[in-house]
């Protein structure tokens, strides 16, 4: 079942056998070009002007084919050169124009090209990290799902690598509709029935309606009770459009969901979402947290917004704690939960209270 036109589909980077349209903003990028391709025994295609340059490959030469007409060229040259790959030696026509990209997109698409296989083979693994209420250490009051791919080899890949390959892939949807059910099936199969917090990315989401449902799918085929799921919001900082998140954010709790912000306090922007995103959860920043016991500055912000959530019945989260003393005075604040390295690190299995 499709949900999602755009989330649902790996597409390959390039046909089998294709050829690529070059559109060098000077005639000296196009000699550049052209010297590359001559390299490595490729041949170029000119129109009578000079202004378009087409190169017929078969794969797997078309990584080495843009290694090469790329290797001489600068950063201003790889954005400004223009380019379409086209199945065969078909020919671009007026449908074929909004596909145009730059050499650049195109050769660090390439070079992620791993990531389409590893979303298409479901290599996708998640670590568990538990959220603590302050009033019980001794068991997690949820945890959260970190996502980590798997190489073809099986060495871990972090969430980082990832979302930096699926932004020059143009997969971003995909990865984030990918991590976002991996999560929700790996926690179900780790036995966690408890609340579980799960990240997305809302810039990965055209239409909430269309773009969630296969989400709320696997939700319902793990029989997750939907009041212990939290959807969180990760980098609120890049939002483009409140309205877009608030209607993510509601379309969440109209299907019984939570939600939560994350890294609330690191910038205006994110406290200045507070009154139109209305979140159930919020986390503060862990920058905030860092040694808070002894930065009187540190203390004000985060009592603050401890004491304002809780005057807009919102319930807060304290991340990243590595020490004893700003678990203390997260305590005497009356922070509610509290999470970090100093409690438990993320892990391939659920957190257990350990015996005795």
């Amino acid at each position: 079942m499709t949900y999602c036109e755009k989330c649902d589909a790996v597409p390959e980077i390039a046909p089998a056998n294709g050829t690529l349209f070059l559109w060098p903003p000077v005639t000296h990028t196009t000699g550049k070009i052209l010297a590359g391709a001559k390299s490595i025994g490729m041949e170029v295609e000119k129109t009578p002007s000079g202004a378009t340059l087409s190169i017929h490959y078969t794969r797997p030469g078309l990584r080495a084919l843009i290694d090469a007409i790329s290797g001489n060229l600068l950063p201003e040259e790889l954005s400004d050169t223009k380019a379409l790959i086209m199945p065969g030696v078909q020919r671009p026509e007026i449908d074929d124009i909004a596909q145009i990209t730059s050499l650049g997109a195109i050769q660090a698409a390439i070079g992620a090209e791993w990531l389409g296989d590893l979303l298409r083979a479901n290599r996708l693994n998640s670590a568990f990290q538990p959220i603590f209420a302050i009033k019980d250490l001794g068991s997690p009051y949820a945890h959260e799902c970190l996502i980590r791919g798997e190489s073809a080899t099986g060495d871990v890949i972090n969430p980082g690598q990832l979302f930096d390959a699926a932004q020059s892939a143009t997969l971003l949807f995909q990865l984030d509709r990918a991590a976002r059910a991996a999560n929700v099936r790996n926690a179900h199969k780790a036995g966690i029935n408890g609340n579980l917090f799960i990240n997305f990315t809302p810039s990965s989401i055209y239409d909430p309606d269309s773009c969630l449902r296969s989400t709320i799918e696997v939700v319902k085929e793990c029989n997750l009770d939907r009041s212990n799921v939290v959807f969180e919001v990760i980098e609120t900082e890049k939002v483009r459009s409140t309205a877009h998140l608030s209607a993510i954010l509601q379309s969440y709790r109209d299907s019984g969901f939570r939600v939560a912000l994350d890294d609330v306090g690191s910038g205006y922007s994110t406290l200045n979402l507070l009154p139109e995103l209305r979140p159930d959860i919020i986390k503060i920043d862990r920058e905030l947290i860092d040694h808070v016991d002894h930065d009187k500055f540190k203390q004000a912000i985060v009592s603050k917004l401890i004491a304002l959530a809780k005057q807009l019945d919102i319930e807060v989260v304290a991340e990243g704690i590595e020490r004893e003393q700003e678990l203390d005075f997260l305590r005497d604040h009356n922070v509610d939960y509290v999470q970090g390295f100093l409690l438990a690190r993320p892990a391939p299995t659920p957190f257990t209270a350990k015996a005795g």
